[in-house]
């Protein structure tokens, strides 16, 4: 009898653990995470990206997000702390998100910078079916240099000789929705990197998609005067898909400063538009 009873408590132990097994992975939302995917054929170490993706959220399509390293166009990684929890995060809130690395100046001139960012962009659309991803619904984010870019990738179209040659060429490289915080909307200086068709104010318009700029009121690296100038112009040509939130801090700002406030301001404005 003594067996007996043994046997039968190890069998209901054994079925207590399958159901904590089983509660586990269904009952909790996952993820999965994926390093250096390259999103182009070359030579260049730069032409990857990680992804990070809902694993049991349902069948239904889903929101994607492009991040974008800063570091002033000549450093910076994928792999910055910041980053990598932005990518892992907002997976966790049903986006697909990828985290773009990029050829910096000290390897390729620009616009090289802003041909590889539309080159992931392309990629990402490529295997939208793979990924659940609703082509429709892709946004993008950088802070400093990489606003730049995410910028750049909502304002510049696919007809202004910035594609570059990586391929996935039949796919836009446009995103429906752009963040920034600490923009370079243009360098401001007498120099070959200051040319308007590189910089977000050479293509000031009114039929942008949403973008959301967030600037400090003491950046020495990107003046906030330039950024006000930027939004006025914007505004004066008919745009109203630009949100503009201005606050005390510097350039750090949405970075490593006042996330309190900036982290939430970001997601709303990403749910707005990509999760409605």
């Amino acid at each position: 009898m003594a067996l007996s009873v043994m046997s039968c408590s190890q069998e209901t132990k054994k079925s207590e653990e399958a159901d904590k097994d089983e509660s586990f992975t269904s009952d909790f939302k996952t993820i999965t995470v994926t390093k250096d995917i390259p999103y182009r054929e070359g030579e260049s170490d730069a032409w990857k990206l990680d992804l990070a993706m809902p694993a049991n959220f349902g069948s239904e399509l889903r929101p994607a997000l492009a991040i974008i390293h800063g570091g002033g166009w000549a450093f910076g990684s994928k792999s910055v702390d910041v980053y990598q929890k932005m990518m892992v995060a907002y997976a966790q809130r049903g986006y697909v998100t990828i985290n773009v690395e990029y050829r910096l100046t000290g390897e390729a001139k620009f616009p090289a910078c802003i041909e590889d960012v539309k080159c992931a962009i392309r990629w990402l659309r490529a295997h939208a079916e793979a990924l659940q991803v609703d082509p429709d619904r892709i946004g993008s984010y950088g802070h400093s240099a990489g606003a730049h870019l995410s910028m750049m990738l909502a304002m510049v179209s696919d007809t202004a000789s910035l594609e570059g040659d990586g391929g996935w060429d039949e796919y836009s490289s446009m995103v429906n929705v752009a963040g920034a915080g600490s923009p370079p909307t243009e360098l401001g200086r007498e120099v070959p990197m200051a040319n308007p068709i590189w910089w977000p104010i050479g293509y000031i318009g009114a039929d942008h998609p949403p973008m959301f700029l967030i600037q400090g009121t003491e950046d020495p690296i990107v003046l906030p005067e330039r950024t006000r100038d930027f939004v006025e112009k914007m505004k004066s040509a008919g745009n109203t898909n630009l949100e503009y939130l201005e606050m005390e801090g510097d350039h750090g700002i949405a970075y490593n400063g006042q996330l309190d406030v900036t982290d939430p301001a970001l997601e709303k404005f990403f749910d707005k538009y990509l999760k409605p």
